[in-house]
C-alpha cells in the first residue's frame, strides 16, 4: 500500500505530528460508513461532449456519483488551475469545469468549499452560466494564503516545501487542472497543478535548486521536485479539463489551441496526466513528472491496463 498521505497528519499549529506516520499507508483510504457508494467502477472517466457541466456530471456519476469523494459536513479544497497570471485562451481550466464541480459537491453536503489559490478577477464573468448560480460560486471561501513549511518526508529533491494550510486542512482535496503544452516539463496536468499550494519561494527552488540559473534549464531537477510533492497529498478527485486547450507556447500562451471537447476524471492523477498526454502530443513515459511521480507509487501509467469508460454528452 502506497504511503501517500490523502488525509492531513497534522496537529492544529500545523506542524507535522512525524513522519511515522507515513508508514501507516494512506489515510485517506477510509472505510466507507454502510449505505455509503461503493467505490467500484472505471479507473478513469473520459467524457466527449460540448456542455461541459454535463460532461462533469456524467463523469461523476460513472466513478460513483460524487458522494463518493465528498461526504455531508466534510471541507473541500478545490485547486482550480485559473491563477491571476492565466488570463490566455486555453490557459486555465475552464469556468464550467469548475462550476460543475462546486455543484456537485454542495449537492453532496459540502459543509465548506474554499480555493487553494484564488482563480483570476473576471474568472466567473467568463462562463455563460455565472449569473445563475451566482450564490453557489460566491459561496466558495477566498484562499486564506497562510502558508506553513512542511517537511517531504519522501524526497529526492525536494526536503521542504511552503504550502497553502488548507491544503493540508481540508477533508477532500479536488484538483481542477488544465491539460495544456508547456514549455519546460511538457505538459501541465494534476501533477504540475499542485505547484499551485505552494509559495513563490518554494516554487522558485523548484526551477532553480540545482543551481540552474534559467528556469527551465534544469527539467530532471523540476520534474523530481513535482513528484516529490506529490507525496505529500493525493487528490481524492481530478477532474481534469481538456475540452480546449494550448498545443504549444504554454502554460502562458497565446498559443495553438486544440479542442477535444474532453473531460478526464478520476482519482489517480498520474493516471490522468499519462491518459491525457497524447492530447498534446506526447507519451507519457517521456514525461519525467509522470514516470518520476510513479517510481514514487503515486499511480500508474499502463493506460492500457486502466478500466477507463468512454461517454459522450
Amino acid at each position: 500500500m502506497s504511503p501517500v498521505i490523502k488525509r492531513r497528519d497534522f496537529v492544529k499549529s500545523g506542524v507535522l505530528i512525524g513522519t511515522a506516520a507515513l508508514a501507516g499507508g494512506l489515510r485517506g483510504q477510509r472505510v466507507p460508513p454502510p449505505g455509503a457508494p461503493r467505490a467500484a467502477g472505471p479507473d478513469l472517466a473520459v467524457v466527449t461532449g460540448a456542455d461541459r457541466v454535463a460532461a462533469v456530471n456524467k463523469g461523476l456519476e460513472a466513478l460513483g456519483g460524487m458522494k463518493r469523494f465528498v461526504r455531508p459536513g466534510t471541507t473541500v479544497g478545490l485547486l482550480v488551475n485559473a491563477p491571476a497570471w492565466w488570463t490566455k485562451p486555453g490557459s486555465h481550466t475552464h469556468p464550467d469545469i469548475t462550476l460543475a464541480v462546486i455543484l456537485a459537491a454542495l449537492g453532496a453536503g459540502a459543509k465548506e468549499i474554499r480555493y487553494l489559490i484564488d482563480p483570476l478577477d473576471n474568472y466567473w464573468n467568463r462562463s455563460p452560466l455565472a449569473a445563475k448560480y451566482a450564490a453557489e460560486t460566491g459561496a466558495v471561501r477566498k484562499c486564506s494564503k497562510d502558508y506553513v513549511e512542511t517537511p517531504i518526508a519522501r524526497n529526492k529533491t525536494l526536503k521542504k516545501a511552503g504550502v497553502v494550510r488548507e491544503f493540508l486542512d481540508c477533508d477532500v482535496f479536488v484538483n481542477l487542472p488544465i491539460i495544456k503544452h508547456h514549455v519546460g516539463v511538457g505538459m501541465s496536468g494534476c501533477l504540475k497543478n499542485l505547484m499551485g499550494v505552494n509559495t513563490g519561494t518554494t516554487n522558485q527552488f523548484f526551477h532553480a535548486g540545482s543551481g540552474a540559473k534559467g528556469e527551465y534549464d534544469d527539467i530532471p531537477f523540476l520534474a523530481q521536485c513535482i513528484a516529490d510533492l506529490n507525496t505529500l497529498r493525493k487528490p481524492d478527485l481530478c477532474v481534469a479539463d481538456a475540452t480546449e486547450f494550448l498545443l504549444t507556447n504554454g502554460p502562458a500562451g497565446p498559443g495553438e489551441l486544440r479542442r477535444l471537447d474532453k473531460v478526464v476524471l478520476g482519482p489517480d492523477p498520474v493516471a490522468v496526466d499519462a491518459y491525457a498526454a497524447p492530447f498534446v502530443n506526447l507519451k507519457a513515459a517521456d514525461v519525467l513528472m509522470i514516470t518520476k511521480s510513479a517510481a514514487w507509487g503515486l499511480g500508474r501509467v499502463d493506460v492500457d491496463r486502466l478500466a477507463v469508460e468512454q461517454l459522450t454528452v
